[in-house]
């Protein structure tokens, strides 16, 4: 159980590096005020770690495991519109323009990444 908390906070605190990073290199991605941006990769956060599990199977199934490569980016994209839509009202979280949310979408499936193999695959081989 600790394990698996201590897993959590590091997947909250590098989905917090990215956000922070795209909002400070891409003026189109706005966070503010920035006290936000705890709660905008919070939020993604407990979609990605608690969701992804769950749709990754279903969709490779739909998909007869063709896309497996591109289920990441489009899990992450779904979550990160999702993430918009759920902040737009009170302007916490602003992507304008598609190209900005796919750059700061595969930002987050990179992170995704390198969080999965830091913390599930290299110590299930160790």
């Amino acid at each position: 159980m600790t394990w698996l908390l201590v897993k959590l906070g590091i997947r909250l605190l590098g989905f917090m590096a990215v956000f922070f990073f795209a909002a400070r290199k891409n003026p189109k991605i706005k966070i503010e005020p920035r006290w936000a941006i705890p709660l905008v990769a919070g939020l993604f956060g407990v979609m990605n770690v608690g969701m992804y599990w769950l749709l990754k199977p279903v969709l490779n199934l739909a998909t007869f495991g063709a896309a497996w490569f591109a289920m990441p980016f489009v899990i992450n994209l779904g979550f990160l519109i999702a993430t918009v839509r759920i902040f737009e009202k009170k302007k916490w979280l602003v992507i304008d323009g598609i190209r900005a949310t796919l750059y700061l979408a595969l930002l987050l499936t990179a992170a995704h990444g390198v969080l999965w193999l830091g913390l599930d695959w290299i110590p299930s081989k160790t």
